[in-house]
């Protein structure tokens, strides 16, 4: 009797600590190259500004002319290999992307966030990193105010590469996050 409520308490504790919300990881700057990267404390609003190329008060012919539009300003975040952590040069798209998808045109939308991986590792690895990559994603848009039920994740591992050589330029542009907007 005495073992069956030790695993019980157990078994709960375990239970809460798994299901707890953490704030995405990002990267600290001593694990990934630097390029310039986000530093929040000197960017400013005016770097942020509207979606370039879309015009907001353009008419379109239906609500796919619409999101072609839209997504054309939208970015991927990219990570680093065996990586769920957006890196600090990476936050800026973040965003970029989250003020676009709470823009005007974006609002109403719904986001799938995909999250891809390069050859390396197994299927099941590599479906579970994507996973990862799209879930930092989306904590990091909905900590930059984009709403959390208007986002859904899927992961394609490594099935869907945008590039297919075997280099590491080319691994890179295939570990990556895709948005796509859905009506």
């Amino acid at each position: 009797m005495k073992n069956s409520l030790i695993f019980v308490i157990t078994f709960t504790v375990m239970l809460f600590l798994g299901c707890a919300q953490k704030a995405p990881e990002l990267a600290n700057e001593n694990s990934m190259p630097q390029t310039g990267g986000y530093n929040p404390e000197i960017t400013n609003d005016s770097q942020i500004s509207s979606m370039e190329g879309v015009d907001e008060s353009a008419a379109y012919g239906s609500i796919d002319e619409k999101i072609a539009a839209i997504e054309q300003s939208v970015q991927p975040i990219y990570f680093a290999t065996d990586s769920y952590r957006i890196s600090p040069s990476e936050y800026q798209k973040i965003e970029t992307n989250a003020q676009i998808f709470n823009g005007e045109l974006a609002h109403d939308l719904s986001i799938k966030i995909e999250g891809n991986c390069d050859e390396w590792g197994t299927d099941e690895y590599n479906y579970a990193l994507g996973l990862k990559r799209a879930k930092s994603a989306k904590d990091a848009l909905s900590v930059s105010g984009v709403d959390e039920a208007r986002m859904a994740l899927i992961s394609y591992g490594e099935s869907k590469p945008i590039c297919s050589e075997h280099n590491d330029a080319c691994w890179q542009q295939n570990r990556r996050v895709d948005f796509k907007l859905l009506p």
